[in-house]
């Protein structure tokens, strides 16, 4: 089981560990001041019909959003109107479908931006479903339909998947890429680095793809998000190597070169 608990102590810890990775790590910060501060607002649960947060939650989560993470809230506008009119599914987002009419950011900005501020709304759409730990048919998390973001082997040889929208875990089969299900090991490769003791890259030649896996043991200190974050080194160099990440970081970013 994943240790989904932190607080901006260990933060403190991890960055005295990792300085390099201190910009990233407040950022994390932000992250989980939004989470908590949404909270406090967003008390009624969602149904699977929902798509997006209630109209009259929007204006003041993104006053929060534009707060905590101190973006102009003239620089939200656009994005906040769109939601209004009902033009923004959540939903799409784990498939990589970032809104298609005309917004003023850039693809990855405004991908970036609704991970971000989406992320209360996925969290409650996991409280609907009671399907923690089971296998992930197609390699996808069976609440939002993400690819993983991460990965783990447990004691027994059995692969763990974690989905960075909605905080759900799963499994797969041992040998196997979860992105474009080839089983093929000869297109399965593993990439280690100096200095990243308990992680690896698992690279798959079939779709170019690759998923960062690390010792579950690991996970008794630390959740799968500080996991992801502390060992972005890992990230660039999969992506140095001309391997694809399909899931973005707790971040939001799949592109880090």
């Amino acid at each position: 089981m994943f240790n989904m608990s932190i607080t901006i102590v260990n933060i403190e810890e991890f960055i005295e560990k990792k300085p390099h990775l201190k910009d990233a790590l407040r950022l994390y910060e932000k992250v989980l001041e939004f989470r908590e501060s949404v909270s406090g607002i967003y008390k009624n649960s969602i149904s699977p019909e929902d798509v997006s947060y209630p109209y009259e939650l929007i204006s003041p989560i993104f006053e929060y959003f534009s707060s905590i993470f101190d973006i102009p809230q003239e620089n939200l506008v656009s994005v906040i109107e769109a939601m209004k009119l009902g033009q923004i599914d959540f939903t799409r987002l784990p498939l990589n479908e970032v809104p298609s009419f005309s917004l003023p950011y850039h693809e990855d900005e405004l991908a970036m931006i609704l991970f971000l501020a989406s992320k209360p709304y996925f969290l409650k759409l996991k409280g609907l479903f009671n399907v923690e730990n089971i296998f992930w048919q197609e390699g996808r998390c069976p609440i939002c339909n993400s690819m993983p973001s991460m990965a783990s082997i447990d004691a027994d040889g059995k692969k763990h998947l974690y989905c960075s929208f909605c905080d759900n875990t799963g499994y797969y089969k041992r040998i196997g890429c979860p992105i474009c299900l080839n089983d093929d090991s000869s297109k399965i490769n593993i990439i280690t680095a100096d200095g990243e003791d308990g992680f690896r890259i698992d690279t798959c030649d079939a779709c170019n793809s690759y998923l960062k896996t690390l010792e579950i043991g690991l996970l008794n200190n630390f959740t799968p998000d500080i996991a992801d974050l502390i060992s972005l080194p890992l990230d660039i160099i999969a992506q140095g190597k001309g391997y694809r990440r399909n899931s973005p970081n707790p971040l939001g970013m799949i592109k880090t070169v």
